[in-house]
Formats: C-alpha cells, sequence, structure tokens
C-alpha cells in the first residue's frame, strides 16, 4: 500500500511539474532569468525604433545597452529573440514594449511586436506548429488580454479581452474580439452577471 502511495505522490509531483513548464512567461519590468547575446541586425532595426532612438531620458545612447534578449523555442526547429527594454526608462508606467525576432542567417525579421505589455508568456497551445503567445496590460482598474497565432509568417492577434473592473458589483466589464480562421471576427460585450 505504501509503495502505491509513493508512486501515486512521484506521478503527481512530475505531473505538476510539466504543468509548471507548460507556459513560459516573462514580466517586462523584471530582467530576463536566461539572457542571450543580441544579433547585431536585431540591434539595428531597434536602433530605428521612436522609442528606443529617443532614449535621451536613460542616460544611455546605445541601443543594445537599453535592450536585452531572451531565444525562445517556438516549435520543434523555430527559434526567436523575444527582446524588452532593459531599463524602465523605455517604459511606460508598468507596461513595456515588446519584439520578437527570427534570424534568417545574418538578416533579422520581425514577427511580433506590442508597444505595451506588462507580462508576455509563450502558451502551451499551438497554432500551425508554433506556440501561441499572449500578452496582458493594464491594473486592477482596467486591462487587456491578447493572444497571437502564426500565420507562416508573422503573428497576429486572435482574441482580445479589454475590460474594465466594475467596482460596485465586483466583476469585470468588456469587450471580448475573436478572429476566427475564416477572416470572421466575432465581438461580445461582457457583462456583470445578474443577480
Amino acid at each position: 500500500m505504501t509503495s502505491r502511495i509513493s508512486v501515486f505522490s512521484l506521478c503527481f509531483l512530475w505531473f505538476v511539474t510539466l504543468c509548471a513548464h507548460a507556459e513560459e512567461s516573462f514580466v517586462t519590468k523584471e530582467p530576463f532569468r536566461q539572457p542571450a547575446k543580441m544579433p547585431s541586425a536585431i540591434v539595428t532595426l531597434l536602433a530605428q525604433e521612436p522609442s528606443v532612438a529617443n532614449s535621451a531620458s536613460c542616460g544611455e545612447s546605445k541601443p543594445a545597452a537599453l535592450l536585452e534578449t531572451q531565444v525562445l523555442r517556438l516549435s520543434k526547429t523555430a527559434k526567436a529573440y523575444l527582446v524588452k527594454p532593459a531599463h524602465a526608462c523605455l517604459c511606460r508606467d508598468a507596461a513595456c514594449p515588446v519584439w520578437l525576432f527570427q534570424m534568417r542567417g545574418a538578416a533579422a525579421k520581425l514577427i511580433w511586436h506590442t508597444p505595451a505589455a506588462i507580462k508576455v508568456a509563450v502558451l502551451d497551445k499551438k497554432f500551425d506548429g508554433y506556440q501561441k503567445l499572449g500578452e496582458t496590460d493594464g491594473d486592477a482598474a482596467a486591462g487587456s488580454e491578447t493572444h497571437w497565432s502564426w500565420d507562416n509568417t508573422r503573428y497576429k492577434q486572435t482574441y482580445k479581452n479589454t475590460w474594465t473592473m466594475d467596482a460596485d458589483n465586483k466583476c469585470r466589464l468588456g469587450e471580448e474580439t475573436i478572429h476566427l480562421v475564416d477572416g470572421n471576427i466575432v465581438n461580445h460585450t461582457i457583462k456583470c452577471p445578474q443577480e
């Protein structure tokens, strides 16, 4: 009996560990856990971005010193460079711009960008063989959650939920937008449940 409980406990711990690694997420104002060297082609492209080029308030003029990158696995064979500010001076409030690049030889290709996110996640769901991306922005009063799916060349928005908090009813009000594979868009208004 004890050995069955031990086996069950080990299987349960393995399952919990597996679930914990199913989604990789990054808070945009926190340093990357495993930063990587940024390819020079990405540095060159981002030096032209207005938010990076006009970074006099950061006290640093070199884009490579203002940004940091981490390598992500998007599929079994595809990797990409997730880039975000290394300093809060390039962010607004709690949200920062984030870019995702793939390298084609020595050339960098932008495959996704958001101007402001608090958290970015590589979701455990896939579309066309690539992991989906998720992003959140906002605070306790208002915010948004967006999902992005691969379309063979770049990431496209497939879901967005923009909400505000109804303090009286203690629930979220908002708009939910779903982009269907056939190109149609479905919108829903989210209301507080009636008591």
